[in-house]
């Protein structure tokens, strides 16, 4: 939750929430559907590694630094179908140029911690990701913090 907001998931699901469109910049990338593929995860995801890294540093480990994903993606068309799976809503789009810099794929490398820390993102699956991101919003609604 920040301001202004950038990150496409709760993009799309205000979209969802306020009936206006969601951008999509580029539909001619080198990818399935044309959309960039961005590798989404939980911030549970997040707090997890964080917590396997304060016990190995507790435990007299080294101190060190991680990338966290799940080694995979989904196209922003992906992100928005999905979106309007889980919220029954129907989601406009406006279809936009490229922006300058915006590579076709970015996907994390999470094999060190793996690797070294035996880390294992629980929540993969795009719909479970976009269900909890929607009761988030739905909770943010009904309570004002919006």
């Amino acid at each position: 939750m920040h301001s202004p907001e950038t990150h496409l998931i709760p993009l799309v699901l205000k979209s969802a929430m306020s009936n206006t469109p969601i951008q999509i910049f580029g539909t001619d990338y080198p990818t399935q559907d044309g959309t960039c593929i961005r590798d989404m995860y939980m911030s549970m995801n997040l707090a997890q590694a964080r917590l396997l890294a304060l016990d190995e540093l507790l435990n007299d480990g080294p101190s060190r630094i991680y990338n966290l994903g799940n080694n995979s993606g989904y196209s922003v068309r992906q992100v928005i179908e999905a979106a309007r799976l889980v919220t029954g809503k129907r989601i406009y789009i406006v279809e936009k140029c490229r922006r300058p810099g915006d590579p076709a794929i970015l996907v994390v490398n999470a094999d060190k911690i793996k690797r070294e820390l035996n880390w294992r993102p629980v929540y993969k699956d795009l719909e479970t990701i976009i269900e909890t991101a929607w009761k988030w919003e739905l909770f943010r609604k009904s309570s004002n913090l919006i």
